[in-house]
């Protein structure tokens, strides 16, 4: 019977198996065709995530897909590739996140699909199975064994803390940079054998990555170490002979010189495009010590993470590490002390395995600057393309322990299976119903703060339902413990604002609305709301101020130009409030500005611009009986008897106690 068994890294050539003339005898398993692999290896990760297709849209999801007008409308493009990824709020939405292909990836989706949140899941689950078979394609090209290859694609696809981002569609970035790092890395492999379009190919595939999102940037020295440490040389190639090795020093320069130059023009165009590589500060209170003691800690907790990924969580609470003598800290120091003492002495040997440990390292070294990170410093997704080198080494010691020969063989590999089929039926438990935590936000909240209750932005996200349902007190109550939790967050002290003014507690909001505004001056939703009470207590001219200041700091929120609308209506100003409700609906497209807008074109007698508004509203809501009343009293306005009487009978067949519509029937057929 044929047999196959694992070269070492260092004699690994040929990019296809390994003849078996050439390897050691040891009986094992024969495996099925690439094809046939990779086919299991899509079936296996759509299974385990296919509970999630029914999720809806949670967390940051509402605001980067549902209100953010840049995935609604092909005339954004220029701001999708040209602005980072929050500009849509306006003047607040300074970030050092420039992730395109995100944005422009929900445009698409919007346009299949436009506001069901399945098509989004469908595209994160299937784009999840797509970075599976490539661990398999590119471990296959780095190890020149399938076995290691098929075993570090099955732990990848079931490794629990990747829920995170297959779960979530604001996700995306990470799916989308780890399959096309991993594309590119499958490509420049092959490299060995000079193709312009291998060429192009890696380059386009390093780009998407870079516009996916930043570590993509990591790439560079991925494809240096590699070259220069990783990639075999046949002993006995004829050019490589003739040459000598200076000439092959200038190849392997050649090869990655492109990757390069990719790399130096996205950072050109990061600072052509916002002045500097990282122009906010996120924590500008964490010293450059308080960092690097942080930077050990979270490399302490994404390890155990690795190894142990419990509790799950979508928010994991940061503290800033004072001191090198803190236990996490230590323990960070240990790991990376003992990582970089494994890659100096397998390099020479086992070149391959070496690389596995210097991808984890070098693909979350960007995520470990405190400083430049959001609010959730330590999080699980940041794991997924690291990962990607973690489930290569394991499956490398599990095949090489399993072709250990020698009496304690058999032993071996019986714990070896069922250490495997351990973390299988682990991982398994915990992934199927870890997906539907993330299936609204409720249960995703909740669920959170059970095991991070310190967690003020998922409460303050609690408090915001709460009110949404109409339940105040709890509302009060969440907003007031998130805030004593983190003082300095200006969302809550928004919500509280929001709150008081509908309690009639103007003196408390005013002052809420203050501390906000004083925090972010340039957030454009603290001055509505401020511009709410404000009209609230009698002051419009006052509140058209702050109406105007929000909609200047935010003018592509729908909300902003909304309530600024309705303020300027309530005032008389019909002219200026068209005018805004009419930039509302085309932002946002909601059910309330499409009426308010019908009201006023109707209250000034613009019938037939009030027609088209109202029969796009019953286009969307054909149940909606107000906009069927209002439509049957502007077509009868109009001298359209007939459609008028139509639309008041529809008024009538979901509200049969209507009286304008019964009078309407009535006047009509007479």
């Amino acid at each position: 019977m044929t047999t196959l068994t694992h070269p070492p890294d260092a004699v690994a050539i040929d990019p296809l198996p390994i003849p078996p003339a050439k390897l050691r005898p040891s009986k094992i398993w024969q495996l099925p065709s690439d094809q046939v692999m990779i086919a299991l290896l899509i079936l296996l990760t759509i299974a385990l995530y296919a509970n999630t297709l029914f999720n809806g849209f949670v967390y940051d999801d509402e605001q980067q897909i549902l209100q953010n007008p840049y995935v609604k409308n092909w005339h954004y493009l220029p701001q999708i590739f040209g602005s980072t990824v929050w500009s849509f709020v306006g003047a607040a939405g300074a970030t050092n996140y420039y992730r395109p292909m995100m944005t422009f990836t929900f445009l698409l989706l919007w346009q299949l699909f436009g506001d069901i949140p399945f098509g989004f899941h469908l595209f994160n689950v299937a784009l999840n199975a797509a970075v599976v078979v490539l661990v398999f394609s590119a471990g296959r090209r780095l190890f020149r064994d399938r076995r290691i290859a098929l075993l570090a694609a099955i732990l990848f696809a079931i490794l629990p803390v990747h829920t995170e981002v297959a779960d979530w569609i604001a996700a995306v970035p990470e799916l989308e940079a780890t399959f096309f790092l991993l594309l590119a890395f499958w490509l420049f492999t092959q490299l060995d054998r000079p193709s312009i379009k291998i060429y192009l190919g890696t380059i386009a595939a390093f780009a998407l990555a870079l516009l996916s999102k930043e570590p993509a940037l990591m790439f560079a020295p991925i494809a240096i170490v590699f070259e220069h440490f990783v990639r075999p040389i046949p002993d006995k190639d004829p050019a490589v002979t003739a040459a000598g090795p200076i000439s092959s020093f200038v190849a392997k320069i050649r090869r990655y010189a492109p990757v390069c130059a990719v790399a130096a023009a996205y950072l050109i165009l990061r600072i052509a495009l916002f002045g500097k590589l990282a122009p906010v500060l996120q924590h500008p209170k964490i010293t450059w010590l308080q960092a690097i003691y942080s930077a050990f800690a979270l490399v302490a907790g994404y390890t155990k993470y690795l190894f142990w990924p419990s509790p799950l969580s979508a928010f994991h609470v940061f503290h800033p590490r004072e001191s090198f003598t803190e236990i996490p800290v230590l323990l960070g120091f240990s790991v990376v002390i003992i990582a970089i003492t494994l890659i100096l002495y397998l390099y020479k040997h086992a070149p391959a395995t070496a690389f596995c440990i210097f991808w984890m390292g070098i693909t979350i070294a960007p995520m470990l600057n405190a400083r430049w990170m959001a609010a959730n410093v330590f999080t699980e997704r940041y794991l997924y393309l690291p990962s990607v080198g973690f489930c290569w080494l394991l499956a490398r010691c599990g095949i090489s322990l399993w072709d250990r020969r020698g009496v304690s063989a058999i032993w071996t590999r019986r714990i070896l299976a069922a250490t495997f089929a351990a973390i299988v039926t682990l991982s398994v438990a915990t992934i199927l119903p870890r997906n539907l935590i993330w299936r609204d936000d409720m249960t995703l909240y909740t669920r959170t703060l059970e095991t991070n209750p310190a967690a003020a932005v998922i409460r303050s996200n609690l408090g915001a339902l709460y009110f949404d349902a109409g339940q105040l007190d709890r509302a009060r109550a969440e907003w007031e413990l998130a805030l004593a939790q983190k003082p300095d967050n200006v969302v809550t002290m928004n919500a509280l604002g929001i709150l008081y003014t509908r309690q009639a507690r103007y003196p408390e909001a005013a002052v809420m609305f203050q501390r906000a505004m004083a925090a972010k001056p340039l957030w454009g939703d603290v001055h509505f709301s401020y511009a709410s009470l404000l009209e609230a207590t009698g002051d419009m001219p006052s509140a058209l101020k702050e109406f105007q200041s929000s909609v200047s700091l935010a003018p592509l929120s729908g909300a902003a130009h909304r309530w600024y609308g309705e303020a300027l209506e309530k005032n008389g100003q019909l002219d200026e409030a068209a005018a805004q409700l009419k930039l509302a609906v085309d932002l946002e497209d909601s059910l309330d500005a499409m009426h308010d807008l019908a009201d006023v074109y109707t209250r000034q007698g613009r019938t037939s611009e009030a027609e088209p508004v109202l029969r796009r509203i019953l286009a969307r809501f054909p149940y909606d009986s107000s906009a069927h009343l209002s439509l049957a009293q502007v077509l009868e306005n109009s001298g359209k008897p007939d459609e008028a009487l139509h639309e008041y009978q529809q008024v009538l067949a979901t509200d049969s106690a209507n009286t304008q519509a019964q009078d309407g029937v009535q006047r009509l057929n007479r």
